[in-house]
């Protein structure tokens, strides 16, 4: 890829103060729609870059800020650490997220974000309907596994067992003869002693 390619993909200081700016004073648009937020920056902005380039940046931009806001470490981007105006916009963004996140979760009776999906998609699924046989059949075929299981772990651990003592009985028997041919060799060399 030509240099000058890389150096337009690199994003400038200048190209991410507008685009945050532009979304901490219209942060209601960037919260309840990115996408939107982030083609409407492009526009107001005048940057060249895509919508998808856009959020990709000021996602992983605002994830590592919260992460630093929550850690209290330091930003592992070089721009936030390096660049207050930038690191402030990002907190305000963060701080409204945040507090937009509790009021919804309030206003909801307790319900964040995730439990809301949760649900939709349940209402989508029907319920499925048990009995309690089926719990018993369901049940009984779970104590069956574990039984196989129990059978073939016994089986396993015996096999293994009788390797391990067959093992053991060539190992003495093998002592056995080392310690006869030691007796052997120490009695013949007693014997050249005696004889020289």
């Amino acid at each position: 890829m030509p240099q000058v390619d890389k150096q337009r993909l690199r994003w400038k200081t200048l190209e991410i103060f507008k685009v945050l700016r532009f979304l901490e004073k219209n942060f209601d648009l960037w919260y309840e729609n990115h996408q939107d937020a982030c083609v409407k920056a492009i526009e107001v902005t005048g940057i060249d870059r895509d919508s998808n380039s856009v959020y990709r940046k000021i996602q992983t931009m605002i994830k590592d800020m919260d992460y630093t806001l929550r850690t209290r470490r330091k930003s592992t981007c070089a721009i936030i650490r390096e660049n207050k105006t930038i690191r402030d916009l990002l907190k305000n963004i963060c701080e409204k997220s945040k507090e937009r996140d509790e009021k919804e979760i309030k206003s909801s009776g307790g319900t964040n974000i995730n439990n809301a999906t949760e649900v939709s998609t349940s209402q989508m699924v029907p319920p499925i309907p048990f009995s309690i046989e089926t719990v018993d059949k369901v049940y009984n075929e779970q104590v069956q596994k574990v039984d196989r299981l129990i059978v073939m772990s016994r089986e396993m651990l015996e096999g293994r067992n009788k390797e391990i003592r067959d093992l053991y009985k060539q190992i003495s028997q093998r002592r056995s003869e080392l310690i006869k041919l030691i007796e052997k060799a120490n009695h013949k060399l007693e014997m050249m002693k005696n004889f020289s």
